[in-house]
């Protein structure tokens, strides 16, 4: 029998091939623009953002703009999901000095936003970026 005719071997080969071949990871997600957020009020600096999507235009500077009959929907930012003691990857909420705390994106920061799913495998849009921290240095 031929190799090209022989399913059970070239399927085999097909899975050995892919499982040594990390260099084809997908790319997938979108450009999006927050257009309004809300802080969920059980959890500690985390918000629910609605956003729309967005492309680029224009040449300097750079414009993110909605598309016509774009994508929208809700979204919750990766980097917000651990929040509790500490916030924005690993600050200690606590040893902020006063008047500095965790943000929500502000509207029409463009993102990148990947879909996933929930436990109850309904679809939740995920944004992945970095919370940031803000407030004002005392004089």
């Amino acid at each position: 029998m031929s190799y090209l005719s022989d399913p059970i071997r070239r399927s085999g080969d097909a899975i050995a091939r892919a499982d040594s071949n990390f260099d084809h990871t997908p790319s997938v997600g979108m450009l999006a623009k927050i257009v309004s957020s809300a802080l969920i009020a059980t959890t500690v600096n985390r918000y629910l953002y609605q956003w729309e999507e967005a492309w680029v235009s224009g040449t300097t500077p750079f414009l993110t703009l909605a598309k016509l009959n774009a994508l929208s929907g809700a979204a919750l930012s990766v980097s917000e999901l651990g929040n509790g003691a500490k916030c924005s990857y690993g600050i200690t909420v606590g040893t902020l000095p006063a008047g500095f705390a965790p943000v929500a994106i502000p509207d029409g920061t463009p993102v990148w936003i990947v879909p996933s799913r929930r436990n109850d495998g309904t679809l939740m849009w995920l944004i992945i970026n970095t919370q940031a921290v803000d407030g004002v240095c005392a004089p």
